[in-house]
């Protein structure tokens, strides 16, 4: 079995990396978005059979009726792949088909009653996670974040932008994060399976993302990604035949297990900073040094003042803090000793520490 190699990571710049970047962040932002969407629409709107994929599919037919291959056109998919999507979206009632007036033999994608509903109750939730935001960064701080997501948008081919269609009014973060952090997603993978390894999966994400150096119990994991514990567990037990994990009894209650990583999970961290700054280099790109750095700043403002993430990593700070109080603490008290003790009694204590203790418990 290998062994955890958490102070590896805890000791150096990879780990800070990891823990603290631009992707980690807008990723954390998007999570916190698209889970209070959900549990607003779900809980205060009624809607039900909801998934986070429909997003894109309401929001384009809701400007129109539309052809399958027209979304997948603008998505940027294949057909294949468009009309599956449609097919869920369709069975929970939100879509319906009828006869394209242009063609008889084909059918157009209009919004039923319930989908209808949906969209206006989804334009009003993101308006108010806009306001949100705002209250947060700032008003020209928030509107120069929208302008460079936007040109992200536009430089990526993601689609979905007002300039393509008038009705369109995702101007606003609220409305850009979700599709960018699902390229996000996309591209760091793409990028580290080129780096040998080529069984990772998106859905890895959910519990590599948030194991600090000490480890990560699974239902710290499970209550950040508002999953089942089960879910989590799924995953973790891919990763430990991946030999990314390994359990490990906790040592402050037996009764939990914590997720460490192994030397190959060290080294997946590695080449996983590596694409990050990868990703970076290709945005910077496209936007120019400046301007990311300025979205950069923004984006870990919200994810600080939304305080994403903190449950699970604070937990390291605080036990960092707490050895270093321990180690002055002893320095401290061998000072003190220096002051009190003559050189002769300094050397019996010392030889009595170092002694083997022979008490029985």
């Amino acid at each position: 079995m290998s062994t955890p190699h958490s102070n590896t990571i805890a000791s150096g710049f990879i780990w800070n990396r990891y823990r603290h970047n631009f992707s980690r962040h807008l990723l954390a932002v998007a999570r916190y978005l698209q889970t209070g969407m959900m549990q607003t629409l779900q809980e205060q709107c009624g809607h039900s059979n909801l998934r986070l994929g429909f997003a894109p599919y309401i929001t384009l037919i809701g400007t129109g009726d539309r052809r399958v291959a027209d979304l997948a056109e603008i998505l940027g998919i294949s057909r294949q792949a468009c009309n599956q999507a449609i097919k869920q979206v369709e069975a929970a009632g939100y879509i319906e088909r009828k006869p394209d007036p242009d063609d008889r033999r084909a059918k157009q994608l209009t919004l039923s009653v319930r989908g209808n509903k949906l969209r206006r109750d989804g334009l009003r939730i993101v308006a108010r996670f806009d306001r949100e935001f705002v209250t947060i960064v700032g008003e020209n701080s928030f509107a120069e974040c929208s302008r460079s997501l936007q040109a992200l948008y536009r430089g990526l081919s993601l689609g979905l932008l007002p300039e393509s269609d008038p009705h369109l009014r995702h101007t606003g973060m609220g409305g850009l994060l979700p599709r960018l952090s699902d390229h996000v997603l996309q591209r760091l993978m793409f990028l580290t399976r080129a780096k040998g390894h080529h069984r990772l999966k998106l859905s890895f994400a959910q519990v590599l993302t948030l194991i600090q150096p000490s480890g990560a119990r699974i239902q710290q994991i499970a209550s950040t990604q508002d999953v089942s514990k089960q879910a989590i567990s799924a995953i973790a037990s891919e990763l430990e035949e991946l030999g990314y994990l390994q359990r490990q009894v906790a040592t402050d209650d037996a009764r939990q297990i914590l997720l460490q990583f192994t030397e190959r999970g060290q080294q997946l961290i590695t080449d996983s900073v590596q694409s990050v700054d990868e990703l970076e280099i290709e945005f910077a790109a496209i936007i120019g040094k400046t301007a990311l750095d300025q979205l950069t700043a923004t984006i870990e403002a919200l994810y600080t003042g939304l305080r994403l993430e903190q449950d699970i990593f604070e937990q390291d700070a605080e036990q960092d803090a707490g050895q270093a109080h321990t180690a002055t603490s002893i320095r401290e008290l061998a000072r003190q000793l220096q002051r009190q003790l003559s050189d002769r009694d300094s050397q019996v204590l010392a030889r009595l520490l170092l002694k083997p203790s022979t008490h029985k418990r």
